[in-house]
């Protein structure tokens, strides 16, 4: 093992940072290769010490057979590898965990802390609690010599999926729908005990999966679907409110049979209402009061703005700008304004009827209101500008932003739906290896 003192270590440090700063440093700090940074105080440490292993730490592992609780598996250790931390990751969070720094830190975080010394022949990972037909990962990162966690070793495998018995079906029907909303009529057949259904827009809700799968530790499409709904039972209806005009959904429906064994997702296809035109979309601007509001209860000097699209018009977008900004980037700001939203669900994106809401603006500031509008072939109109100065007069003591702060704002959601509830994180559980 070889010493480094830290008047060296400054030194080196000091060295790489020499070109930003003449002062001398006073801080170490080791960055890992997810992003990760460690930082200590020079004057508390004593010396760096570097030490060698040769060849792979890994644990390497192997899967005999599945159960809905336990696993058979083998794990054989390395020359190198004194031990071993193992642990079971809904394959949805495995993936994204693409380097052995990623998963060692999320290990540290969320698996057990136990570490096996030996090697395990056709023995019993005990503790689990599998989602039917679930995709999972079994993980070991191996540890040397001087208690550093290193090497990775994975192996992929499938929770068993319960038959489910009979033929368990629910019949849907749309009875109504609007520009903004849905009603959809669900009929079980005799074989089924429950149900749960979701809505989302079409095409995306695998996309769903991909993104909230690892957030929520997902291990199936069938379980997000029965995370994000709520148990229903018998014929019933189902209103889903506040959706996007011009759009279709898709309506998926999980039933169970008598013994609550989930069977494979059905999905209804379905619409909402079309408004708008063919012709040229616009959206009028109007200015309101500049007058007090409660602002994350301060008050604050407010500039109302009414946006109205007109008949043509399926949706539309609005911003303010201060007039220097604008005007230094004003074909860049029009594109984004005239775009589709980067991600679905995608709250206050797009609006659909006339509103007035009110932006938080320093008195005597030059700004631009703008806004445009798409028809219901998705042809976007011209953008509208609105050139306005707020009063001089400062209607209240408060201090100057020096920014435009919008009360709406675009904003990341995290589902679609009205019916159901969001998930919670669930604690992880406590795995026993055990040798038979």
């Amino acid at each position: 093992m070889k010493r480094i003192s830290i008047i060296m270590a400054s030194l080196a440090v000091g060295i790489s940072s020499f070109a930003q700063t003449t002062a001398e440093p006073n801080r170490l700090f080791l960055n890992d290769e997810a992003g990760g940074k460690r930082g200590y105080v020079i004057d508390r440490m004593s010396d760096i010490t570097f030490g060698r292993v040769d060849g792979e730490v890994k644990a390497e592992v192997q899967i005999h057979s599945v159960e809905k609780d336990a696993l058979k598996v083998s794990v054989t250790r390395t020359a190198a590898c004194e031990a071993f931390r193992i642990d079971v990751l809904p394959r949805s969070i495995a993936n994204m965990l693409t380097t052995p720094t990623a998963m060692v830190n999320y290990m540290d975080s969320h698996s057990p802390a136990q570490q096996y010394s030996q090697d395990f022949t056709e023995a019993d990972l005990t503790g689990l609690e599998l989602v039917d037909g679930g995709d999972y990962t079994l993980v070991t990162v191996g540890i040397d010599a001087y208690g550093v966690q290193d090497g990775v070793c994975r192996a992929n495998f499938t929770a068993p999926a319960i038959p489910v018995a009979g033929d368990p079906k629910v019949t849907a029907t749309l009875k109504e729908a609007t520009t903004t909303s849905f009603t959809v009529e669900f009929v079980p057949n005799s074989d089924v005990s429950s149900y749960y259904t979701v809505a989302g827009e079409k095409g995306t809700m695998e996309e769903q999966y991909e993104q909230f799968g690892p957030m929520f530790g997902f291990a199936s499409f069938t379980e997000m679907i029965m995370k994000w709904s709520i148990e229903k039972q018998g014929t019933e209806s189902v209103t889903w409110k506040d959706m996007a005009p011009n759009t279709e959904y898709e309506v998926y429906i999980v039933a169970c049979d008598k013994y609550g064994n989930p069977a494979a997702p059905q999905v209804f296809e379905t619409a909402t209402l079309s408004m708008g035109g063919q012709g040229d979309a616009k959206v009028d601007i109007k200015l309101g009061a500049y007058k007090l509001e409660n602002w994350d209860n301060q008050m604050m000097p407010s500039q109302f703005i009414t946006f109205t699209p007109n008949d043509q018009a399926g949706c539309f977008r609005f911003s303010v700008y201060k007039a220097e900004q604008y005007d230094a980037q004003a074909d860049e700001i029009k594109s984004g304004l005239c775009s589709e939203p980067p991600m679905p669900s995608m709250a206050n994106w797009f609006f659909y009827e006339p509103i007035t809401t009110d932006f938080q603006i320093d008195p005597a500031t030059e700004c631009v209101a703008i806004a445009a509008a798409k028809n219901i072939d998705g042809v976007w109109g011209e953008v509208n500008e609105l050139r306005f100065t707020t009063p001089n007069e400062r209607p209240t003591s408060a201090p100057a932003t020096g920014k435009i702060i919008p009360r709406i704002s675009p904003r990341k959601t995290t589902a679609t739906f009205t019916q159901g509830k969001f998930p919670q994180l669930e604690s992880p559980k406590r795995m026993t290896l055990i040798q038979k």
